[in-house]
């Protein structure tokens, strides 16, 4: 049995714990024989251990404390684990291992509560569940969530080298004029999404009251918006509070603004990347 979660790129723009979209990247949990003790492979070094205390082992045996250990092998397509929904996927991973060897039946609204729970915020799980661009909302434990038609993207990621090395922490609180703003211009990207305004919605992402404060001194997210702008290209983001960046873009723009790319000068490289319409799926 092998369980695939697409990767997802969520937390931008107005959108942060909200919307997300799937990749054509994930994380893939092959289920092998039954074994004595719990064995995982995986290539994530010392993020993951390799036993019963395995993330995602404990998730599936939380779901479904009697079910029998299994040998399982982890691989991995992403580019990066920073910022792409990577432990998402091994929470909905989780869910779905125990969802299946404690034959659960699980619907999906289960699913999506669980993970959202788990993972404290709805924006990676409910595209990577969906298979589509969603948005969602978690309150008080409750998960409102559904996915929105917008223009087809590709992206491109800027990675930097020293990506492990940087973090950043969010504000206790925020001001009221900047929490009515940051709503507004959150109805207002998705009305320019669900009209196929694709400049005016990329305004409406780099217009972000809610990452100001990491986006103001960034060097790198000048830099690219610069070199997009200059192509008419609007939508690169912070991803979550970096250091990943993101321009959302048509596909027929993506060769040239790789060729302005190639002339601005960063610690890192640029990484396109695919929307995809695949959610979590389960086979043989």
């Amino acid at each position: 049995m092998r369980i695939y979660i697409p990767a997802t790129l969520a937390n931008f723009g107005p959108g942060v714990q909200s919307i997300g979209f799937p990749l054509n990247v994930g994380v893939t949990i092959e289920v092998g024989e039954e074994t004595e003790q719990w064995r995982v492979q995986h290539p994530f070094a010392d993020r993951l251990t390799h036993d019963e205390t395995n993330y995602v082992v404990q998730i599936a045996m939380n779901l479904a404390p009697n079910i029998k250990p299994h040998a399982l092998t982890i691989t991995s397509t992403l580019p990066t684990t920073k910022g792409l929904g990577w432990q998402d996927a091994l929470i909905l991973g989780g869910i779905e291992l125990g969802n299946q060897l404690g034959q659960l039946a699980l619907d999906d609204f289960t699913k999506l509560t669980l993970a959202a729970r788990t993972a404290k915020q709805p924006a990676h799980v409910a595209a990577a569940l969906l298979g589509q661009p969603a948005v969602s909302y978690l309150q008080a434990g409750d998960v409102y969530a559904s996915g929105f038609v917008c223009p087809t993207y590709a992206g491109m990621l800027y990675i930097p080298d020293e990506i492990e090395a940087i973090s950043f922490g969010n504000p206790e609180t925020i001001d009221y004029d900047q929490g009515v703003a940051a709503a507004a211009g959150g109805n207002m990207l998705m009305a320019a999404w669900q009209n196929q305004q694709v400049e005016l919605a990329g305004q409406l992402l780099e217009n972000d009251r809610l990452q100001q404060m990491f986006t103001k001194d960034n060097h790198a997210l000048q830099a690219i918006r610069q070199a997009a702008h200059a192509l008419d290209i609007y939508g690169t983001v912070l991803v979550e509070q970096g250091p990943i960046i993101a321009t959302l873009l048509p596909q027929a723009q993506v060769q040239d603004f790789k060729d302005v790319l190639a002339y601005v000068e960063l610690p890192g490289h640029f990484e396109e990347i695919e929307m995809t319409d695949t959610g979590l799926s389960v086979g043989e």
